[in-house]
């Protein structure tokens, strides 16, 4: 008899202030590459936040961040008490490659992963373990490539009919026409000096894409990096919502998403997957409702 499982599907926009190739990893103002620190903003953070950006660094023309439950279901019987729940990865966890030093481009695993669901009245939560025989979370820099690679990014593409699918967006190029056009519209009627410099930074950013379509600034609107690998570390599950589930906190679960989508202007991009979860066998058959 096949394992009964409970399935979280998710999307939704996130952010991630993070300084770009050529620039180091921590380069806190972002120099080189496509992404920067803003006049008035503080410094670049490498924090991917799926929900509730602070209000200093939230941009004009970005999309509502908030990454939560678009189905959960057991089997073919939804969960609706999980439904629109709001998912978050928590501990402050980053991207960690370091230009290439610990990973392959495209291959980096995001440090520390621990997912929460949570909902009123339901809360489920893990921790990803990277490396089990080695010591008790050991600093990335200490724990071998091929392991790390295990937890990070699978594959890395394009696939702009996803990326249509998952934001709207069916053609980058006029994207970036389109938020030149409303910042350019934003100077016009922009009398602060801090804002002015921020914005007239970003529409020469644009520009640069505009000029060259092939730039990072266009192309990686279409690009996606898929992620898939086990959760075994600390589970935590309450809720009265749960109760009849009995989620398996012994057992592996799985995570599956990809991130993709990235606008380089906001910094943010978007995150869709789902969450597998094995459900004890002593728990009440929901399909059997």
């Amino acid at each position: 008899m096949p394992t009964r499982e409970l399935t979280c599907e998710f999307g939704g926009w996130f952010m991630c202030r993070l300084a770009t190739d050529p620039d180091p990893t921590d380069e806190p103002r972002g120099v080189s590459g496509s992404t920067f620190a803003l006049a008035g903003e503080p410094d670049l953070d490498r924090i991917i936040v799926l929900n509730d950006p602070r209000p200093e660094v939230r941009r004009s023309h970005m999309p509502p961040v908030g990454v939560t439950v678009t189905r959960a279901a057991v089997g073919a019987v939804d969960a609706p008490e999980l439904t629109g729940a709001r998912v978050d990865l928590l501990g402050d966890p980053v991207f960690e490659n370091r230009n290439t030093v610990l990973t392959f481009a495209g291959r980096e695993p995001i440090v520390p992963f621990h997912l929460r669901i949570s909902a009123p009245g339901a809360r489920i939560e893990r921790r990803m373990l990277m490396w089990s025989d080695g010591p008790e979370d050991p600093p990335v820099h200490l724990i071998p490539r091929a392991q790390l690679e295990k937890f990070g990014g699978r594959v890395f593409r394009t696939d702009p009919d996803l990326i249509r699918s998952a934001t709207g967006i069916a053609d980058p190029l006029l994207d970036r026409k389109e938020r030149h056009r409303r910042l350019v519209e934003d100077l016009e009627r922009e009398t602060d000096p801090v804002r002015r410099a921020g914005t007239e930074k970003r529409v020469r950013e644009l520009e640069i894409g505009l000029a060259q379509p092939a730039d990072e600034r266009v192309v990686n609107m279409t690009a996606i990096e898929e992620f898939r690998f086990p959760l075994t570390g600390e589970a935590d599950v309450e809720g009265e919502a749960l109760t009849d589930l009995a989620p398996d906190t012994r057992a592996p679960w799985t995570v599956d998403f990809w991130m993709g989508g990235w606008d380089p202007d906001v910094m943010c991009g978007y995150f869709k997957g789902s969450l597998t979860v094995p459900l004890r066998e002593d728990a009440e058959g929901r399909e059997e409702r």
